[in-house]
C-alpha cells in the first residue's frame, strides 16, 4: 500500500502534524505501507516573469527540501520515503489540490492523509481549506485527521454511514478489503429518511404520506422501511463475515441529521475511523456539501472518505454475491 502524507511543513501546526505522524506510524505498523511525505510548494511565490527560471529558483526547491527534511526529524518517524516537494503554480487551494491528485494517481498511490484545522465560520472563509478542496478533487481516496482528533491508533471498529445507494456496493466492499487489511470490526449505520407528506393532512385522520405509491401512516412506513433496511444491512453483515470481517449494523429513525448521527455513533461504538461515502447515491452532492464536511472539522477520530472522483476511473463494477 503506498499512502501520501500530505503536510504544510512550514505552517505552525506542530500539534496537528504530530497526530498525524502517530497514525501514520500506527498504519505503517499494521499494513507495511510505504509513506511519502509531500509538500507543495506554491512556485508564484518564487518565480519571476521571465521565459527561463532563474537558478536561484531552483535552489530555493532545493532549500525547501532541505528544511523539509529538517521539519520532519522532529517526528522521528524513520520509515518514511524520501520527502517529496512539488512545485505549482496555483494561488488557491483548488488548484494545489488538482496537482496533488494528479501526482497520487500517476504514482499509484492508495491513500492521501491530510490535516485540518477545523476552522469555522469567518476564519474559515478567508482562510479556506486545503483539505475540503481535496475532497472534492482527489482522485483517490483521502483521510482527514482533524484538529479534535484524539485516536490515533490502528482502527479496531470502522464506522461505515451509507445510503444503501447506487455505489454503496463498491464502497461496502473497499470497506471490507479496508477492515480485512486492518484486522478491524466493521458497523454500518443507515438513518431512515423522512417521507414526502401528502396533501391528504387531515384534523381528522392521522396524518398520511406518500409512499411508493401507496398512503400510509408514518408509523407504517417506519415499520416497513426498519424492516426492509434492517434486511439489507444483515445481508452486508452476513456479506462481510464471508470475508472474514467481524460486523453489525446501526438502523436510526429518528429523522436527524446524519452528522449528528455519525457523530453520536463514533463514542457508542467506540469506533477509530470512519468512512464516509462522497459518491453513493442522490444525496451524494448535498452529503459531500454538508455531512462530511461537518464530521472532518468535528470527529475525534480519522475520517476516510471515498471521493467523487475514486470511483469515476474504476471500470470493473463489483456485483454483490448472492445470499
Amino acid at each position: 500500500m503506498r499512502i501520501i502524507w500530505a503536510l504544510d511543513a512550514f505552517e505552525d501546526n506542530k500539534e496537528l502534524n504530530q497526530r498525524m505522524a502517530d497514525y501514520l506510524t500506527h498504519l505503517h505498523q499494521t499494513l507495511q505501507a510505504e509513506i511519502e511525505p509531500l509538500y507543495l510548494l506554491r512556485e508564484n511565490e518564487i518565480v519571476l516573469p521571465t521565459y527561463e527560471v532563474p537558478a536561484w529558483v531552483t535552489d530555493h526547491s532545493k532549500t525547501a527540501e532541505s528544511l523539509f527534511k529538517e521539519v520532519l526529524s522532529d517526528y522521528n518517524l524513520p520509515f518514511l520515503l524520501e520527502p517529496k516537494v512539488i512545485p505549482h503554480a496555483s494561488q488557491s487551494h483548488a488548484g494545489a489540490a488538482e496537482t496533488l491528485s494528479h501526482y497520487a494517481l500517476r504514482t499509484g498511490t492508495d491513500l492521501i492523509v491530510v490535516g485540518s484545522h477545523g476552522r469555522e465560520g469567518f476564519q474559515r472563509f478567508i482562510l479556506g481549506s486545503f483539505a475540503e478542496s481535496l475532497l472534492l478533487q482527489s482522485e483517490v481516496p483521502v483521510c482527514v485527521v482533524g484538529a479534535h482528533t484524539t485516536k490515533t491508533r490502528s482502527p479496531k471498529n470502522i464506522l461505515f454511514p451509507t445510503e444503501f445507494g447506487e455505489h454503496s456496493k463498491d464502497n461496502f466492499r473497499h470497506v471490507l478489503e479496508l477492515a480485512k487489511n486492518l484486522k478491524s470490526g466493521v458497523t454500518l449505520l443507515h438513518a431512515i429518511a423522512r417521507p414526502i407528506e401528502s396533501l391528504f393532512d387531515l384534523d381528522t385522520r392521522p396524518r398520511i404520506y406518500n409512499f411508493k405509491g401507496q398512503m400510509l401512516t408514518l408509523d407504517q412506513i417506519i415499520e416497513h422501511t426498519i424492516e426492509e433496511q434492517s434486511h439489507r444491512a444483515q445481508h452486508w453483515v452476513d456479506w462481510a463475515h464471508k470475508e472474514g470481517v467481524e460486523a453489525q449494523f446501526i438502523i436510526d429513525n429518528s429523522f436527524r441529521g446524519v452528522d449528528e448521527l455519525v457523530m453520536e455513533a463514533i463514542d457508542s461504538t467506540e469506533a477509530d475511523l470512519v468512512v464516509m461515502e462522497a459518491q453513493s447515491g442522490p444525496m451524494s452532492a448535498a452529503l459531500l456539501g454538508s455531512y462530511t464536511r461537518n464530521v472532518v472539522r468535528k470527529s475525534h477520530c480519522p475520517v476516510y472518505v471515498l471521493t467523487r472522483h475514486f470511483y469515476d476511473k474504476k471500470e470493473d463494477r463489483f456485483v454483490e454475491p448472492s445470499p
